[in-house]
């Protein structure tokens, strides 16, 4: 069964959770000290504080998902809401979330891969260059074979996950090595104190995007749009769990600046406790997660392509599907701009990603918030297969937490992650630019066309 636009509808509830708490599963042993940093183990608080804030955003998206559930997602509802060109703005910012994403793993894997062996720079970007070639080549094929590849990875990250912080809590009933977990070590919670705790809850919304993959890959579904809301709430849930007990694992054993000075955390408390295998077996899982994390961006990224191009935002040659319904010159500008982000990262990428992906999600989730409380008034007759009770309130808190999200985020970002940010933005200039020039020349394939429920 295919949807309006080829697409197939393949995906399970379960596979749609696997794809996006992927998303946001990262290398967590290479990032975790940046949280402690931040706030100490109070970042465990910071994350859930993060989550609960982001709850209401989650159900915004269930309605808004349930009731226009095309690859292009946020893009087509704030066209519906503000226009073609608002829908233009908030495509560029989405693709940059998803895009922005490819030198973690470039990052997570350098760091994890030097635990094992010896490895150079430029020889972990040709690993991951050739990574990023391999699961191009895979994307190509249908989505449910990498939606398969992923639940295998992420529910078995999750079981490596839990079963490590089980032993490293309960180290000191046969710890000999003198290090062991107690609670007392937890302290102090909020070293940052109260302004850095936060900072956290603002920055932190960075571990959880990745919910925001679903609504790229509703057409794809499999089960009734009522239910999207299990794969959001779903997908953050486990996310928490897998950071929360992370957190508590860790911080129980080492204190701040033992962490602040680790390269890759979880290992090296592994070794500390004489279990050099666990390390292992934690180094190995770390890297697969980066996989997971890869498969559910790239999916994505590739349907906010698709979903800009049948508005006419870009060439609608990127509609183009090969006999397996995947977007192929899609899949080749996602394999190209990764590549490209990958290869030309600096090192220091990971210390300044937290602030451009908390601006850039902050001005997203912005703007389709307003668009979920402008739809509400000015097209309340359209189908809602689910509609969130008491919306308009949820609505305007949603759009008071992104703004504090920005705030937090723009105050924090340094002279290189702004010129990230200028250059992505003025790039982006020029695209929209030469699709108004086509469009005034009245090109074929560039006519404006918005995606509603009544279009269809």
């Amino acid at each position: 069964m295919n949807s309006q636009n080829g697409l197939k509808k393949s995906l399970s509830l379960y596979q749609v959770i696997a794809l996006a708490a992927g998303g946001m599963v990262a290398a967590w042993m290479v990032e975790i000290k940046y949280w402690f940093e931040l706030s100490g183990t109070g970042s465990l608080l910071a994350l859930l504080v993060c989550g609960i804030l982001v709850l209401p955003l989650c159900f915004i998206y269930t309605e808004m998902t349930s009731m226009m559930p095309y690859a292009g997602g946020e893009n087509i509802w704030v066209s519906n809401a503000f226009g073609w060109n608002a829908g233009w703005l908030c495509c560029w910012f989405v693709l940059l979330l998803y895009v922005m994403a490819m030198p973690t793993v470039s990052y997570g894997i350098a760091s994890m891969a030097s635990y094992l062996f010896s490895i150079t720079t430029v020889q972990t970007k040709i690993i991951a260059t050739i990574i990023l070639v391999i699961w191009f080549i895979l994307s190509n094929f249908e989505l449910k074979t990498l939606a398969r590849i992923q639940s295998i990875l992420f529910w078995s990250t999750l079981a490596v996950s839990l079963l490590a912080d089980l032993i490293f809590i309960c180290s000191g009933l046969f710890s000999t090595t003198g290090f062991s977990w107690k609670f007392s070590n937890l302290s102090p919670w909020f070293p940052a104190g109260g302004s850095g705790f936060a900072a956290a809850v603002a920055l932190l919304i960075m571990k959880f995007i990745g919910f925001d993959m679903i609504p790229q890959l509703s057409e794809e579904t499999n089960f009734p749009k009522k239910d999207l809301w299990k794969a959001f709430v779903g997908s953050l849930f486990f996310t928490f769990l897998i950071y929360g007990t992370a957190i508590v694992a860790v911080g129980g054993i080492m204190d701040l600046d033992w962490i602040a000075e680790t390269d890759i955390v979880d290992p090296r408390v592994a070794d500390l406790l004489n279990m050099h295998w666990l390390g292992v077996v934690i180094v190995v899982m770390g890297a697969l997660t980066c996989l997971t994390t890869l498969t559910g961006f790239w999916a994505s990224a590739s349907r906010t392509i698709f979903g800009a191009a049948n508005q006419g935002q870009l060439t609608r040659r990127f509609t183009g599907l090969n006999r397996h319904g995947q977007p192929v010159l899609a899949n080749i500008v996602v394999c190209v701009l990764s590549i490209f982000f990958t290869a030309f990262a600096p090192d220091a990428w990971v210390d300044y990603i937290y602030t451009i992906y908390g601006l850039t999600a902050g001005i997203v989730y912005l703007l389709v918030a307003l668009s979920f409380l402008r739809l509400r008034k000015t097209h309340p007759e359209w189908t809602r297969p689910y509609k969130l009770k008491n919306g308009i309130f949820w609505g305007l808190f949603s759009v008071i937490f992104c703004l504090y999200v920005i705030y937090i985020s723009a105050i924090t970002l340094d002279a290189t992650a702004w010129g990230v940010m200028i250059f992505y933005i003025a790039l982006g200039m020029c695209f929209w630019g030469y699709a108004k020039i086509m469009q005034r020349r009245k090109a074929p394939g560039w006519e404006q066309l918005i995606q509603s429920p009544v279009s269809e």
